[in-house]
């Protein structure tokens, strides 16, 4: 690297040497900046392909939770009922139905969130893609509303948590009344 306290220019003789000067040193310049920003867009990609996978994963795990609790309440209830409960003594049918009811909501509400989770989860990470490409470009960012696009699955992944535990409740209402009766 030359010095800096050094003028490049001190041996040019002619504005046509200068401008040979400045063409070389722009040039050089414009090769370390491609350096690194492709050094920059390379470690992105890699982080940004890491961050994808372990996101992906997290959101399987926890709506496959979700949709196997309450699915699995549901057949449990429909079993207790059949199996243990008469329906002519039951007590509170409204307060089984209900639960019956929350539990279809969560299930229904969950699946909703995993499909609309999936195409804003796509577009987000196409626009960071499409990010880090403009970085690599020397380009502004363009950087979309988060909040917007994520309330809806946030709003419906916690309605869905919300009418499980419902669901929950009623269950353990309808079974504490019947049985001790």
């Amino acid at each position: 690297m030359s010095d800096l306290t050094q003028d490049p220019y001190a041996d040019a003789n002619s504005d046509e040497e200068r401008q040979a000067i400045y063409q070389k040193l722009l040039s050089e310049h414009e090769q370390s900046e491609y350096e690194r920003r492709r050094t920059v867009y390379t470690d992105l990609i890699a982080d940004w392909k890491h961050h994808r996978v372990i996101q992906q994963d997290i959101d399987q795990r926890s709506h496959k939770n979700i949709l196997t609790l309450a699915a699995g309440s549901f057949g449990v209830s429909f079993a207790f009922i059949s199996q243990i409960v008469k329906i002519e003594t039951a007590v509170n049918m409204a307060v089984l139905v209900a639960s019956w009811a929350l539990f279809s909501l969560s299930i229904i509400l969950t699946i909703l969130e995993l499909k609309m989770g999936s195409v804003i989860q796509d577009a987000l990470l196409n626009n960071v893609e499409k990010n880090i490409e403009r970085g690599y470009e020397g380009k502004p960012y363009l950087e979309p509303n988060r909040l917007l696009v994520m309330w809806p699955t946030r709003i419906l992944g916690w309605v869905s948590i919300i009418s499980f535990v419902g669901g929950v409740v009623c269950l353990l209402y309808f079974v504490q009344n019947t049985a001790l009766r």
